[in-house]
């Protein structure tokens, strides 16, 4: 898991590990303690960070997207 702060905002992305070897990305936004959206799987990755790395990038767009 990979945790930021961005814009007020705490976001996460996560990677699950497959039978096949390659990582499912998922994503995560918070505020105050609250989870304020979660995403659905968003893709699979030949690594652990890149999937981190693509849950981090779909939670920053989703504060983008608020604002």
């Amino acid at each position: 898991m990979g945790i930021e702060s961005y814009k007020d905002y705490t976001v996460r992305g996560f990677a699950k590990q497959m039978g096949d070897g390659s990582f499912e990305a998922f994503g995560t936004v918070q505020k105050d303690h609250l989870v304020l959206e979660a995403s659905e799987p968003l893709g699979y990755y030949p690594t652990f960070d890149r999937a981190v790395a693509a849950g981090i990038a779909w939670a920053k767009a989703w504060v983008e997207d608020q604002r």
